[in-house]
Protein backbone atom coordinates (compact mmCIF):
# COMPACT_ATOMS: atom_id res chain seq x y z
CA UNK A 1 0.00 0.00 0.00
CA UNK A 2 1.50 3.33 -0.95
CA UNK A 3 1.73 6.18 1.55
CA UNK A 4 -0.86 8.14 -0.44
CA UNK A 5 -3.44 5.36 0.11
CA UNK A 6 -3.05 5.14 3.89
CA UNK A 7 -6.12 5.95 5.93
CA UNK A 8 -4.21 6.98 9.06
CA UNK A 9 -1.09 9.08 9.50
CA UNK A 10 1.88 7.21 10.98
CA UNK A 11 3.88 8.55 13.90
CA UNK A 12 7.42 7.47 14.67
CA UNK A 13 7.47 6.27 18.26
CA UNK A 14 9.48 3.55 19.96
CA UNK A 15 7.69 1.78 22.79
CA UNK A 16 8.15 -1.73 24.15
CA UNK A 17 5.39 -4.17 23.23
CA UNK A 18 4.67 -7.85 23.69
CA UNK A 19 3.08 -9.73 20.81
CA UNK A 20 0.86 -12.57 22.02
CA UNK A 21 0.68 -15.29 19.36
CA UNK A 22 -0.20 -18.98 19.72
CA UNK A 23 0.26 -18.85 23.50
CA UNK A 24 3.75 -17.32 23.19
CA UNK A 25 4.79 -13.87 24.40
CA UNK A 26 7.17 -12.23 21.93
CA UNK A 27 9.05 -9.15 23.16
CA UNK A 28 9.30 -6.41 20.56
CA UNK A 29 9.16 -2.62 20.09
CA UNK A 30 7.21 -0.25 17.90
CA UNK A 31 8.81 1.65 15.04
CA UNK A 32 5.72 3.63 14.14
CA UNK A 33 2.08 3.74 15.17
CA UNK A 34 -1.19 4.90 13.64
CA UNK A 35 -4.86 4.44 14.46
CA UNK A 36 -4.86 1.68 11.85
CA UNK A 37 -1.92 -0.37 13.04
CA UNK A 38 1.76 -0.56 13.95
CA UNK A 39 5.13 -1.33 12.48
CA UNK A 40 6.92 -3.52 15.02
CA UNK A 41 10.56 -4.56 15.30
CA UNK A 42 10.95 -8.18 16.41
CA UNK A 43 13.39 -11.03 15.97
CA UNK A 44 10.55 -13.56 15.64
CA UNK A 45 8.75 -14.33 12.38
CA UNK A 46 4.96 -14.28 12.45
CA UNK A 47 2.90 -15.68 9.59
CA UNK A 48 0.95 -13.37 7.29
CA UNK A 49 -2.71 -13.31 8.32
CA UNK A 50 -2.03 -14.44 11.91
CA UNK A 51 -4.32 -13.01 14.57
CA UNK A 52 -2.30 -11.52 17.42
CA UNK A 53 -2.72 -9.36 20.49
CA UNK A 54 -0.29 -6.49 20.97
CA UNK A 55 0.21 -5.59 24.62
CA UNK A 56 1.45 -2.04 24.98
CA UNK A 57 1.71 0.45 27.81
CA UNK A 58 0.24 3.65 26.46
CA UNK A 59 1.20 6.63 28.64
CA UNK A 60 -2.40 7.88 28.87
CA UNK A 61 -3.69 4.61 30.35
CA UNK A 62 -3.12 3.14 33.81
CA UNK A 63 -3.25 -0.46 32.58
CA UNK A 64 -1.51 -1.97 29.54
CA UNK A 65 -3.73 -2.16 26.47
CA UNK A 66 -4.16 -5.41 24.55
CA UNK A 67 -4.91 -4.53 20.95
CA UNK A 68 -6.28 -7.20 18.61
CA UNK A 69 -4.50 -7.14 15.26
CA UNK A 70 -3.80 -9.11 12.09
CA UNK A 71 -0.30 -9.52 10.63
CA UNK A 72 -0.25 -7.91 7.19
CA UNK A 73 3.43 -8.55 6.46
CA UNK A 74 6.63 -9.88 8.02
CA UNK A 75 10.14 -9.31 6.67
CA UNK A 76 13.63 -8.31 7.74
CA UNK A 77 12.86 -8.28 11.47
CA UNK A 78 9.77 -6.12 11.08
CA UNK A 79 6.09 -6.99 11.33
CA UNK A 80 3.25 -4.80 10.07
CA UNK A 81 -0.02 -5.30 11.94
CA UNK A 82 -3.45 -3.87 11.26
CA UNK A 83 -5.74 -3.36 14.24
CA UNK A 84 -8.95 -5.36 14.18
CA UNK A 85 -11.21 -3.39 16.50
CA UNK A 86 -10.11 -0.75 18.98
CA UNK A 87 -12.03 0.06 22.13
CA UNK A 88 -12.85 3.74 22.67
CA UNK A 89 -10.30 4.13 25.47
CA UNK A 90 -7.56 2.56 23.32
CA UNK A 91 -8.38 4.90 20.43
CA UNK A 92 -8.26 7.85 22.84
CA UNK A 93 -4.91 6.72 24.31
CA UNK A 94 -3.39 6.25 20.84
CA UNK A 95 -4.58 9.73 19.87
CA UNK A 96 -2.94 11.13 23.02
CA UNK A 97 0.31 9.41 22.05
CA UNK A 98 0.23 11.00 18.61
CA UNK A 99 -0.64 14.55 19.69
CA UNK A 100 1.97 17.20 18.88
CA UNK A 101 3.94 18.17 21.96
Amino acid sequence: MSASRRLHERFDVELPVVILHDGVEIPASTINVSLGGMLIKTERRITFGANVLVRIELPALKEPAELAAVVRWDRDGQVGVQFSTLRAKDTWALNQLMKPR
